[in-house]
C-alpha cells in the first residue's frame, strides 16, 4: 500500500511542471493578444519601451530561458504589461509569481560577520609612559627651535652691522664721484660758454663784412646807375598804344602797330601808361623787367633804374 502511494505522487509531481508551463504560456501568449488587438508589432513596441524584439518575443512566448536575468526579466514583464494596460492582479502578478518559482537562484544571501574584537582594559601605566614621551618630545623640539632662533638672530646682527658699513662707503664714494662730475660739468659749461660766445662774436663780425660788402655793392650799383643813361624799349605784339612822360617832361602819345618797336632815353625814369599791359614787352637797358599785367590798362607806371633785375 505504502508503495502505491508513492507512485502515485511521482506521476503528480511529473505532471505539475507542464501545468505550471501551459499557465505561464497561457499568460503570455493573453501578452501577445493583447497587443495584437491594439495593432501594435514588436518593432513598436521595441522603440517605445526601449526593450530588445528578442526579449519581447521571449516574453510572449513563456520562455523565461531566452531572456536576461530573473530578476530583469521579470522588470521587463512588469513593464510590458504596464504599457499594454493589463490587468495587474489577473496577469501581472501571477506571472511574477511564476517567474519566482522558476528563480532557484533567489535566495537569501546571508553574510558571515566576523566576531567583533573584545575591548580591552585600558592600561594606566601604557598611557601615562606615552604622555610623558611626548612631553618630553615637546621640549626638546621647543629648546632646539630657541637655540637656534637665538644663534640665527647674532649671525644676522653681525651681517647687518656689517651691510650698513659697506653702504656707508658705498655712498662716500658715490657723494667724491657726483662732485667730481658737478665740477667736470662746471668746466665744461664754462669751456662751451665761452667757445658761443666766440662763435657769437665771429658771426657778428661776418655779418658786419657783409653788410659792408652789400651797402658798398649798393652803392656801387647806384652811382653805376646814376651815371649811365636809362634806355626804356617797348616792344608790341598786337597794336596798341603807350604814354610816357621822360625826366618828368610833357606826356606824348605814341601807337605801336603789331611787331613794332619804340625806344626812348632818361637820365632819372619815365612814367609809362600802356593800353593793353598783356600785348608788349618792357625792357630797360636791354633786360626786360615785369609788368602788371593784371588789367589790360596800366596807368602811371614809374619806371627808373631800381626796377632793373
Amino acid at each position: 500500500m505504502p508503495r502505491n502511494t508513492t507512485e502515485k505522487n511521482d506521476q503528480e509531481d511529473k505532471h505539475s511542471f507542464p501545468q505550471e508551463e501551459e499557465s505561464l504560456q497561457s499568460l503570455c501568449q493573453q501578452i501577445r493578444e493583447k497587443r495584437i488587438s491594439k495593432k501594435l508589432s514588436l518593432e513598436s513596441v521595441s522603440g517605445h519601451l526601449h526593450i530588445a524584439t528578442k526579449i519581447l518575443k521571449a516574453i510572449e512566448d513563456g520562455k523565461p530561458e531566452n531572456g536576461p536575468t530573473p530578476v530583469f526579466f521579470r522588470g521587463l514583464v512588469r513593464t510590458y504589461c504596464q504599457f499594454l494596460e493589463l490587468d495587474k492582479t489577473e496577469i501581472i502578478d501571477k506571472i511574477d509569481n511564476f517567474l519566482k518559482v522558476e528563480d532557484p537562484s533567489e535566495r537569501l544571501n546571508i553574510k558571515n560577520l566576523q566576531p567583533v574584537a573584545s575591548i580591552k582594559k585600558p592600561q594606566p601605566i601604557r598611557n601615562i609612559i606615552t604622555i610623558l614621551v611626548i612631553l618630553i618630545s615637546g621640549y626638546l623640539i621647543y629648546s632646539f627651535n630657541s637655540m637656534q632662533k637665538s644663534f640665527f638672530i647674532t649671525e644676522d646682527n653681525a651681517t647687518n652691522q656689517k651691510y650698513v658699513a659697506e653702504e656707508k662707503a658705498i655712498i662716500k664714494v658715490k657723494k667724491t664721484v657726483a662732485t667730481k662730475i658737478q665740477e667736470t660739468a662746471n668746466v665744461d659749461k664754462s669751456f662751451t660758454e665761452k667757445m658761443e660766445l666766440k662763435k657769437e662774436l665771429t658771426v657778428v663780425t661776418n655779418l658786419g663784412e657783409i653788410k659792408t660788402e652789400t651797402a658798398k655793392s649798393t652803392e656801387k650799383k647806384l652811382v653805376t646807375n646814376l651815371l649811365e643813361p636809362l634806355t626804356l624799349e617797348v616792344e608790341a605784339i598786337e597794336g596798341t598804344w603807350v604814354s610816357i612822360s621822360v625826366d618828368g617832361k610833357e606826356i606824348k602819345d605814341y601807337r605801336l602797330e603789331a611787331d613794332e618797336i619804340q625806344q626812348w632815353e632818361a637820365k632819372e625814369n619815365y612814367l609809362l601808361t600802356l593800353g593793353n599791359s598783356q600785348v608788349v614787352r618792357v625792357l630797360l637797358n636791354g633786360r626786360e623787367i615785369e609788368t602788371n599785367r593784371t588789367n589790360h590798362l596800366l596807368r602811371d607806371w614809374l619806371v627808373n633804374a631800381n626796377l632793373m633785375p
